[in-house]
């Protein structure tokens, strides 16, 4: 039975508009607010480096050029921290969400976008989502908010007010997977805090997994069932974050620049949240400049693949590299049917996975080779290739290079995070709209492959 387009190609094509603009608008918006003088310390900041802060902030990627604690006043960092509450809910759905708030009715649009972007196959109340999808994600940071600067307060000696503003924005900075930070250093100085680590994960993970699955776990217990989005993320989360925290704890292990010098439980937390974080929070416990080179490059399979659909993270999602995955183990084991967890899986489920993958691929080759043109001989292949995944997978981590970089290579990775957060799911709706059915075939032919 052939699938049936619930909405036509124009709708399509107006809402990936609407999400591209959406985004710009807000970035240079954002961009603007920054470049006033009472946003920085000094009173002034280049627009390129306001444009730069802007686009991480909405994009939820977390690298900077200028350091945040020091060189922006609070003024400035209420602003940044706005931006990621906006990019990280998406501009579509706090716009939808203000305007049922107004009293607006809503529209195919906005069915549209959450059947796109979030996921959902199954009948629902829009307006009824966009509200479970705000209340969930402010009540998920409250209870963190109240944890957080309970640490910070009792443990770290934090005065009330410093604790909860550290606590604020650290909260909503991981929930939507940000990897801006109130301290130089990120985390480096609480690599052996035990309770805020587990804090900072967990909003991590509750934000990178989706709305849509926070929902199924919610209703676990009244429906009984998990649906194969649902698991195969689940499951695709464990196993990465397990697989990620041997890694690096394996290849870190008797290195004195991260984890060498360390006590054995400090050692595995810290193995834990750099796998996590990988996942497109950004956030780090160790200084990524010093690490491996096959810890880097394996964080940077990890920023690639990123979180999952329908949360606040970036990346070719979860669900897109399993897919590609079963499809190419049932091409290895001989099989014309790729299956999954007992469910059969449709060829253009497959074929969409490939195109997404293979796009992100060459936007991270193209962008790689314009940031080493630019930069001629100053930086490796391997620094330049970790920034533009952590762009392009909207997670944040750094070696460090990216303030020294010249003003074309920032506007290279402002590209990148632009399309990291937006354009896999632009390009997706692309994709899913219908072209043109010819009549005419063609006689079929092989070619060789391998």
């Amino acid at each position: 039975m052939k699938d049936i387009p619930l909405f036509s190609s124009r709708t399509q094509k107006t809402i990936a508009k609407q999400v591209l603009l959406g985004f710009a608008i807000a970035i240079i918006l954002g961009s603007l607010f920054l470049s006033i003088p009472q946003m920085t310390q000094s009173g002034k900041i280049s627009y390129i480096d306001a444009l730069f802060t802007s686009t991480s902030a909405i994009c939820v990627t977390g690298l900077i050029v200028q350091d945040t604690p020091t060189y922006f006043t609070d003024l400035g960092k209420i602003v940044i921290l706005i931006l990621i509450q906006i990019g990280g809910l998406g501009i579509m759905t706090v716009g939808s969400i203000f305007g049922l708030i107004l009293g607006r009715k809503i529209q195919i649009r906005d069915k549209f976008y959450i059947n796109t972007s979030f996921g959902s196959k199954q009948p629902f109340s829009a307006s009824k989502f966009f509200m479970v999808i705000a209340g969930t994600t402010f009540t998920i940071e409250f209870i963190a908010f109240i944890i957080m600067s309970a640490i910070f307060h009792f443990k770290h000696l934090y005065s009330i007010k410093t604790s909860m503003t550290f606590s604020l924005f650290h909260t909503v900075s991981a929930f939507n997977n940000a990897g801006f930070s109130l301290f130089s250093n990120s985390l480096e100085g609480f690599a052996s805090d035990i309770p805020l680590n587990l804090v900072f994960m967990t909003l991590i993970v509750l934000g990178g997994i989706g709305f849509p699955v926070i929902s199924e776990i919610i209703t676990f217990r009244r429906i009984k069932h998990f649906s194969l989005h649902a698991k195969v993320v689940m499951i695709a989360t464990a196993s990465l974050i397990a697989a990620g925290a041997v890694v690096f704890f394996l290849i870190e292990f008797k290195n004195p620049e991260s984890i060498a010098n360390r006590t054995l439980s400090t050692k595995i937390l810290a193995s834990f949240f750099q796998s996590v974080t990988a996942r497109t929070a950004g956030f780090n416990t160790m200084n990524i400049g010093r690490l491996n080179p096959a810890t880097v490059l394996f964080l940077t399979l990890l920023m690639f693949i990123g979180a999952s659909p329908g949360g606040t993270g970036g990346g070719i999602k979860t669900t897109t590299f399993i897919a590609v995955t079963a499809g190419g183990l049932s091409s290895i084991r001989g099989r014309s049917e790729v299956t999954l967890l007992k469910r059969k899986l449709p060829s253009s489920l497959i074929y969409r996975a490939l195109t997404l993958t293979i796009a992100a691929t060459a936007l991270i080759i193209i962008s790689t080779i314009g940031i080493l043109v630019f930069e001629r001989y100053s930086l490796h292949l391997q620094e330049v290739l970790f920034e533009v995944v952590s762009a392009f997978g909207t997670v944040g981590l750094s070696t460090g290079i990216t303030p020294a970089l010249s003003t074309p290579s920032k506007i290279i990775l402002i590209l990148t995070m632009y399309i990291g957060r937006i354009g896999i799911s632009t390009l997706s709706l692309a994709i899913a709209i219908r072209g043109i059915i010819y009549k005419m075939t063609y006689p079929e032919e092989t070619i060789t492959i391998g």
